[in-house]
């Protein structure tokens, strides 16, 4: 049988969503092991490249994807969160795949998961959480669509994410930081632990630049599974980067890399290409990827790499729109679901090297997030005074502490002058904020969660 996308995402809401609601007790993948074994494993009818990480996975997984399509593979791609239509998270990496296969897929899961929910109970097993039943959702739309490669990126860490069932070609660990911290551990290693799960037994690992507490676990996890591992930063001779018309221009040297499989050098030359997103720490993130994508493929061109990274676009990571308010003031709102001190320290970064003029800024974040430690970045490290403050919660579907928000931000506002608005309707912050950008500068920054980057496009019909 055949279900609507309105239907499905409607019978999903029954299951328990544990990116709304806080979650007691571990994860587990005992019943997803299950499913995908009764659904005879779809997961296994194409190649897989895994991706885990604190920041930077979403891009990273973008980029494999494209580098692989503009091979000519056919790809599926599975990353989250979405910004306006949870089928962003199942898709090719240029696009939606065609609604027969999504609606075949759907109902072959109702229905699936309908007869065996009864023998779940009966046996003890845990009914299928949101995140497993989208997840078991890509691995049968990507069969159905009979793609080479799936791309899939964690959710929440890796070694119990419900996408540790996949046997990878390749895995990949992107930069690791403090962040979800009553589920993954209250320090760099135990995260890191955690997200070292994916690393198979005799599979290569790509990973990016750590810090000492978790390269270390890196390796010794590593070293256990007999997997070869290979840290971006030991394979990338030289880096450089600069930004121009509101691009990110990388060139990536790979020098005489080789693996210990191969006695010839990985790249035949560097890497020289102009990215669609903005930012340095994207010029990192395509070394990843190119090292990452090589490695599983070394068929694949240095010029198919630059092409496939050149075409990227990843919405909500400081995603730069023109805005027309009141059919008149044009202004330029940045989109960026920054939500840690490190990605919101980026971020600044990257909007200090597009932009001279102050921002009005709209901010809002989940209860979870270390807030005291993100509002100071705003004043110590933007080159310029931000215009004013928006302060609000990021929508309905995620908690949030406001009062702690107003906490944070409310003195470090006072002491240097700044104007701010706080308020829990963000459709109200979200229109007082765009009109304060259009009376002002004429910048918005939009930041701090990817729900409050939804919310705003879908208020401003930007979606």
């Amino acid at each position: 049988m055949n279900i609507s996308m309105i239907a499905f995402e409607s019978w999903l809401e029954s299951a328990a969503n544990y990116e709304k609601q806080k979650k007691t007790g571990e994860f587990s993948l005992k019943t997803i092991s299950l499913l995908a074994n009764e659904l005879d494993n779809p997961q296994q009818a194409y190649k897989t490249i895994h991706v885990a990480g604190s920041k930077g996975k979403g891009s990273v997984s973008t980029m494999c994807a494209s580098i692989l399509n503009a091979h000519g593979f056919s790809d599926g791609l599975y990353t989250s969160p979405h910004i306006i239509n949870f089928l962003e998270r199942v898709k090719s990496v240029k696009d939606f795949f065609d609604i027969q296969i999504y609606e075949e897929s759907a109902g072959e899961l109702v229905q699936f998961i309908e007869d065996i929910s009864e023998r779940l109970e009966i046996a003890g097993y845990p009914q299928a959480s949101w995140f497993e039943l989208i997840t078991l959702f890509a691995f049968i739309v990507f069969k159905k669509a009979g793609v080479n490669f799936g791309v899939f990126e964690t959710g929440l860490g890796g070694r119990l994410d419900a996408t540790n069932i996949l046997q990878p070609e390749i895995s990949v660990i992107t930069p690791i930081e403090l962040e979800h911290t009553e589920y993954l551990g209250d320090t760099i290693s135990k995260i890191a632990f955690e997200k070292a799960g994916i690393i198979k037994e005799n599979t290569p690992v790509c990973v990016a630049a750590q810090t000492k507490d978790a390269e270390k676990v890196f390796r010794k996890i590593a070293r256990q599974k007999h997997a070869p591992l290979y840290f971006v930063n030991e394979a990338v001779k030289k880096i450089e980067y600069s930004f121009e018309n509101q691009k990110t221009n990388v060139f990536i040297d790979f020098g005489d890399f080789k693996t210990s499989k191969k006695s010839e050098k990985v790249f035949a030359r560097p890497l020289k290409t102009s990215l669609q997103i903005a930012g340095k720490v994207q010029a990192y993130n395509a070394a990843l990827a190119a090292l990452t994508v090589k490695i599983a493929c070394p068929e694949i061109s240095e010029e198919t790499i630059e092409q496939g990274l050149s075409v990227v676009k990843i919405p909500g990571r400081f995603e730069i729109v023109n805005y027309c308010y009141n059919n008149s003031d044009n202004i330029i709102i940045i989109f960026d679901g920054a939500h840690t001190p490190n990605s919101v320290n980026l971020s600044i970064d990257t909007y200090n090297n597009y932009f001279n003029d102050s921002p009005c800024i709209l901010f809002a974040c989940a209860y979870d997030k270390h807030v005291e430690d993100i509002a100071p970045l705003f004043f110590e490290n933007m080159k310029v005074k931000p215009e004013a403050f928006v302060f609000t919660k990021p929508g309905d579907n995620k908690t949030s502490d406001i009062v702690r928000l107003g906490n944070a931000f409310e003195p470090l506002c006072e002491s240097r002058s700044v104007p701010y608005e706080l308020t829990d309707n963000y459709i109200e912050a979200i229109d007082m904020a765009v009109k304060k950008a259009a009376s002002t500068t004429g910048i918005l920054f939009v930041c701090g969660s990817f729900y409050l980057v939804a919310e705003c496009k879908k208020h401003l019909k930007l979606a």
